[in-house]
């Protein structure tokens, strides 16, 4: 592998792609690109699954709630 591909593929790793989730025309750019490395052919379209997580959260101290308690064991608050 070339030096300059090394380089290339290096500076790829960790980039975080989050940011082109929500629908706009850079969202559509890697999409394209994605079916494209994946597939290996030109107008492969991906499905992205869009996951957005709910959990329940305290109203007075943001702590991040199991489910079913009464009250918040962070701050005691009623939840």
């Amino acid at each position: 592998m070339g030096d300059d591909k090394k380089e290339h593929l290096i500076g790829m790793t960790g980039m975080d792609l989050r940011k082109f989730q929500e629908d706009g025309e850079e969202h559509e750019l890697v999409k394209k690109a994605l079916g494209k490395f994946l597939s290996g052919k030109e107008g492969y379209e991906p499905i992205i699954e869009k996951r957005q997580e709910k959990v329940k959260r305290c109203s007075k101290c943001n702590w991040a709630l199991a489910g079913g308690e009464k009250f918040c064991p962070e701050c005691g608050s009623k939840s």
